[in-house]
């Protein structure tokens, strides 16, 4: 039967699609709407993914948890926006690990 997703080792490409896209859009918009320089905006989107990485097999409340503090650290630094985007950026990359992850 062939699939009409490409695949690697029987992975949708789609969802990596989807985080990349997301991933690109929230790094573009922190450059050019808020003014921040791409080095941190890249580390940070990078330390999202891998702290998501980490956090794989937790519940997702735990997930939601780290989200509240994220935001709650961007109104206390003065970057709330910013802050908001790096947490779509963790959402999609829980997201990606989720479906990356379950068992069909």
């Amino acid at each position: 039967m062939v699939k009409m997703v490409k695949t690697i080792k029987n992975k949708p490409m789609v969802s990596l699609g989807i985080f990349l896209t997301v991933a690109l859009v929230m790094i573009l918009i922190s450059y050019f709407a808020l003014h921040i320089p791409l080095v941190p905006i890249c580390t940070i989107v990078i330390l999202e993914a891998l702290l998501c990485a980490c956090l794989n097999r937790i519940p997702v409340w735990v997930h939601g948890l780290f989200i509240i503090a994220e935001i709650v650290a961007g109104i206390c630094f003065g970057k709330v926006v910013f802050m908001i985007l790096m947490a779509v950026v963790y959402v999609a990359a829980v997201a990606l690990l989720y479906l990356w992850t379950s068992q069909d």
